[in-house]
């Protein structure tokens, strides 16, 4: 076969073909990667509707706790806690203290965690007269455990 009859190559640049490939494979798996970013996004955000209302029971079941005391130190790990969620700055509280907890407040506690995380909105407007429930907190003088934590 000859030069003259060879049939020519439709790639007259191939660093300009293999540069073009590679950003669309590139722009390919951005794109793959980004829909199932947002697939594990919605399925959060649906898990997250669907707890809302069991977060809010456990909200006023941490109340009940924080501001009836128990005698055992549990209402004031209760107390602190969403003191803390509230206003981090004012009211410090140490995790670690979650520790002491019995499993069903630790179990209400990480649920209201994850309330104040998905909520737009404080967590005492969650919940019916909740600026004066929380003020009432404040107040509430639980006798301190013997821990010295904070």
């Amino acid at each position: 076969m000859s030069d003259a009859t060879a049939i020519p190559l439709p790639i007259q640049h191939p660093a300009n073909d293999i540069a073009r490939a590679r950003r669309a494979r590139d722009e390919a798996e951005v794109e793959q990667a980004i829909t199932a970013r947002m697939a594990r996004y919605e399925h959060w955000c649906s898990e997250q509707r669907t707890m809302i209302p069991q977060a809010q029971e456990a909200l006023v079941r941490l109340l009940k706790t924080a501001l009836h005391g128990t005698g055992d130190g549990q209402s004031e790990i209760c107390r602190d806690f969403l003191l803390g969620l509230r206003n981090g700055q004012e009211h410090l509280f140490n995790l670690s203290r979650l520790r002491r907890l019995e499993i069903e407040q630790w179990q209400d506690c990480m649920a209201v965690l994850q309330l104040h995380h998905y909520s737009r909105s404080p967590l005492h407007l969650a919940i019916q007269d909740g600026e004066r429930i929380w003020q009432q907190l404040k107040l509430t003088d639980l006798p301190r455990t013997q821990h010295g934590d904070s």
